[in-house]
């Protein structure tokens, strides 16, 4: 199943929060105190991987504190999940109503079946969840029937908000009787001791099971086995979630004591895992209980996840975001941050911005609020910093690509310039991106701050992506008559070139870059040694001789451009300029102005 969104109403500071349509993948940012942990809470109790329900004491909002009294059947959350055409055909041989004097023996008639069906869970204060199941036709399909199944079917969600576990030795006998206290409620103890009896049933150990073993030698010996087991098991799931460098794990129990120890494969000496770094241990507490609530499969569940990657380093949070890429797979992960190296540029759709709104939870969906504090997260992310921000709101902004267009631009312009030719015009500022899929982020700021904008973008797959997405997310929400414009400027049809693709090295001449990538690597390629099939951009042409003839496992651009720069150095009028790249240049800086002054 798919999970496409939900919404809270009547908890704690959520009145109501809209719909909140979820990617695969979403980013809940805001400040702290903004309420988003309020949201995931809500949204867990709905289908919890471990038992977990609402307190109207604790979680009825206090500013409608009278309304308490008939709390009860008030609903607090509402998701809905999309089903794939096998699960519909699943619901619906498993929910088909009965037919009057047919037996289970009879063939069942084939049916037309419904293309978009979603299972709707909804629960209040006091009730339990229920499950719906939309899209039938009336009397196609058994109502109870088609909840049961969706009750086993939907996938659970996985709130994980407290991730660090100090490693420290845990005395088996004293969680037993903490376990006992609380009737079995495994929600109601420290985060630590959920950790340790996750292992245990992650090892298939029944707590009462393994003390009593530790009593004879017989059990003492049976247990070892059993420790063991866990050990190579929890090292084996470990490894697929955390791939920095090889781990080995060893629990050792010593009477009723319990320690943990991890092993470098590098060093070859386990220490105890209380010793090593919190961002470790955080990685080491996810991915175990990750591991129990998917019974080690890694698939079909909703994970919530709290601050993410705040105990890790900054190239630690980008592989997180990697394993999260892998995760998605198979699951929808939905995550809060107040991490600018958590946002990822490539995906602005997947950003809710979390706000405070009378001391109420407010959700936009986008890039884009009007609070200082959300932003910051954002523009941090974006690389703006002090009051850059401000300074690009009094100009006319071009996003471009990379820092290497916008040095080939300024060259450019300042060559034309000189010559009483068209250049950029003094107005626009030029803002690097990272590359075209991150265009869209810096297009979507852009526009929700009411910027006098446009992005530049390559006449190729990646800038036609790029182009769609921001059409798709921003440009066609764009109020009408507000009187703001955001251009989309593709090189290839600005320069007036033929070419089916065309990027800003295409500009020049085909020599001018080949000689480049022979000052850089050393080479000698020919121009007519350079593929006439595929794509005409001169660097994808050079790329694939560096594949098949030069051994080279791709054309390594930062190197190329620091050749392409020695040679902007050495151009102090336009003559000095390849054959026709004037020509090119100045019709770009054409349509560039006269794209701002429309």
């Amino acid at each position: 199943m798919k999970f496409e969104g939900f919404q809270v109403t009547n908890f704690r500071n959520v009145i109501d929060s809209g719909w909140i349509n979820a990617n695969q993948i979403t980013a809940f940012v805001g400040q702290n105190e903004a309420g988003k942990s309020n949201l995931f809470e809500a949204l867990y109790c709905l289908n919890p991987i471990v038992d977990s329900e609402y307190d109207i004491n604790e979680d009825w909002p206090v500013d409608n504190w009278e309304g308490r009294k008939n709390a009860v059947g008030t609903r607090v959350c509402h998701a809905r999940f999309s089903l794939s055409p096998s699960e519909i055909t699943r619901v619906a041989r498993a929910a088909r109503p009965p037919v009057e004097g047919e037996d289970e023996s009879t063939t069942a008639k084939p049916q037309a079946l419904p293309t978009r069906v979603t299972v709707d869970l909804y629960t209040a204060y006091g009730k339990t969840t229920g499950f719906y199941v939309h899209g039938f036709d009336e009397g196609a399909i058994d109502e109870n029937k088609a909840s049961e199944w969706a009750k086993e079917n939907t996938p659970k969600f996985v709130y994980i908000r407290d991730y660090e576990m100090s490693g420290a030795q845990i005395e088996l006998d004293q969680l037993k009787a903490r376990l006992d206290q609380v009737g079995g409620n495994r929600s109601k103890l420290s985060n630590e001791d959920q950790t340790i009896l996750i292992i245990l049933d992650l090892a298939d150990i029944d707590l009462d099971d393994f003390l009593d073993k530790g009593r004879t030698a017989e059990g003492r010996t049976v247990r070892s086995f059993d420790k063991r087991s866990a050990s190579a098991f929890l090292t084996r799931q470990f490894a697929d979630l955390w791939r920095q460098k090889e781990v080995k794990f060893d629990i050792e129990i010593d009477g009723p004591t319990l320690n943990i120890f991890a092993e470098d494969a590098a060093i070859g000496m386990p220490v105890r895992l209380h010793r090593r770094s919190t961002g470790f241990r955080w990685y080491v507490s996810f991915a175990w209980k990750f591991t129990h609530a998917t019974d080690g499969d890694f698939e079909d569940c909703v994970l919530l996840l709290e601050e993410p990657g705040v105990h890790l380093h900054f190239t630690g949070q980008r592989d997180l975001l990697k394993v999260f890429e892998r995760l998605a797979a198979d699951n929808t992960i939905l995550y809060t941050t107040h991490l600018a190296s958590m946002v990822d540029l490539a995906h602005p759709e997947r950003v809710r911005i979390i706000e405070s709104r009378d001391n109420h939870v407010a959700v936009t969906q986008g890039i884009v609020s009007s609070q200082r504090e959300p932003m910051a997260v954002i523009e941090q992310s974006l690389g703006l910093t002090g009051d850059h921000s401000g300074i690009l709101g009094s100009r006319q902004v071009l996003i471009v690509e990379g820092g290497g267009d916008a040095v080939t631009l300024q060259k450019l312009s300042g060559l034309l310039k000189a010559d009483g030719k068209q250049g950029l015009s003094d107005k626009v500022y030029l803002w690097p991106a990272h590359g075209a899929p991150k265009t869209p982020m810096y297009a979507g700021f852009a526009i929700g701050q009411g910027w006098d904008a446009a992005v530049l973008l390559d006449s190729d797959e990646a800038g036609n992506l790029a182009k769609d997405k921001i059409d798709e997310l921003y440009v066609s929400k764009m109020a009408q008559g507000d009187g703001q414009k955001f251009r989309t400027i593709m090189l290839g049809k600005a320069t007036g070139t033929q070419q089916t693709d065309f990027a800003i090295e295409d500009i020049f001449p085909p020599k001018f870059f080949v000689d480049c990538v022979n000052a850089a690597y050393g080479f000698s390629i020919k121009i007519e040694e350079l593929p006439e099939d595929g794509s005409d951009m001169i660097s994808k042409r050079v790329e694939h001789l560096l594949k098949t003839k030069y051994g080279q496992s791709g054309l390594d651009k930062k190197r190329v451009l620091g050749e392409m720069w020695k040679q902007f150095d050495s151009w102090k009028t336009v003559e000095d300029l390849p054959q026709y790249a004037a020509g090119r240049a100045e019709k770009l800086f054409r349509a560039i102005n006269g794209a701002f002054a429309a």
